[in-house]
């Protein structure tokens, strides 16, 4: 008579968190209650400090960079989140990253602000402001981040994650220096030339921005300057999206060049990065996809939407979550 082996129990795999929409809409909007988060302002200050105590709930390292812009302080922050397993920062993390302040005039294609009269940016910056509440553009993209942070705290992925909240995206003048722009993209431009003097940033395998992720009945299509510098990442984050029943949103037809922070990452900082973000308007155009509150003061709390939230955030933890672990 043979021994009886007692089977090995069988293990199943960890249960993933679940991305809470409801939560990220939360999240968007105490952002904007805040008022405008321009530079210099009070509002500003306010969500500097909420945005701090949120990113410290989680990740496992806190890193502010700060700097400064015709004297008013910029600060990016930045969350560090080890691998699975791991006491130290990954040194390829992957890079997710969105802007957290807001355009302090309203001069978008559609803004009513404009028969106002031109807005003039000079030396001491605004000649007037009407400042956007910031809901779609630069609330949206915060706040599924902070949600990201909550999930990779409760389970963290096999690869290192950088979280990137970047400042001074919207201030200045993107017309300007022959459209090179003056005080624009600053967060992401100051991380491009400066996170390799960090080595717990190490140098991140690839990039994804998140910018007007919120809106309703979004649509998102292939940025073109991210399927120039970054074509299989485009291509994962889309097929991923597609897989889970999301291609109403995340389509595949026509594309728009929008200059945005992954420019700098991409060309200076070298970094593979792409640009979730909803098509732009412009006078003239086919603006069936486009936010068409894009900077101007409807860009407010009711025309964003759960599900774009949803949406985003759901693929974007699904292709963190399918990364291997660095070697």
């Amino acid at each position: 008579m043979y021994p009886v082996h007692a089977s090995a129990p069988q293990t199943s795999p960890p249960t993933l968190p679940v991305f809470n929409a409801d939560t990220a809409f939360d999240l968007l909007r105490k952002q904007v209650e805040f008022g405008p988060r321009v530079l210099g302002t009070e509002a500003h200050h306010k969500a500097l400090k909420f945005l701090q105590t949120e990113m410290s709930k989680y990740a496992d390292q806190t890193v502010d960079q700060q700097f400064f812009y015709r004297g008013m302080r910029v600060t990016n922050i930045i969350g560090i989140f080890h691998p699975a397993g791991k006491t130290v920062p990954d040194p390829h993390p992957v890079l997710l990253l969105a802007h957290w302040d807001t355009r302090p005039i309203a001069d978008g294609p559609f803004s009513s602000e404009l028969k106002k009269g031109p807005f003039h940016y000079g030396p001491q910056g605004w000649n007037r402001t009407d400042p956007i509440p910031g809901a779609d553009d630069g609330a949206s993209g915060v706040a599924v981040l902070l949600e990201l942070a909550r999930m990779f705290h409760e389970h963290h992925p096999s690869v290192g994650v950088l979280l990137l909240l970047d400042d001074g995206e919207d201030y200045g003048d993107f017309e300007a220096d022959n459209y090179r722009g003056d005080g624009v993209e600053l967060g992401s431009r100051y991380f491009a030339k400066h996170y390799q003097d960090d080595s717990r940033f190490g140098h991140p395998a690839f990039g994804i921005l998140l910018d007007m992720v919120g809106g309703k009945n979004m649509v998102i299509l292939p940025e073109q300057n991210s399927q120039n510098f970054a074509p299989s990442i485009n291509d994962e984050v889309f097929g991923t999206a597609n897989s889970l029943g999301y291609a109403d949103i995340f389509q595949n037809s026509g594309s728009q060049d929008v200059d945005d922070d992954h420019i700098a990452l991409n060309t200076t900082g070298h970094i593979a990065t792409i640009d979730l973000i909803q098509p732009l308007p412009a006078p003239g155009a086919n603006n069936s996809d486009a936010y068409l509150q894009w900077h101007t003061l409807q860009d407010d709390v009711s025309h964003c939407s759960k599900r774009s939230l949803k949406a985003v955030g759901d693929t974007v933890a699904a292709v963190i979550y399918n990364q291997p672990a660095t070697p």
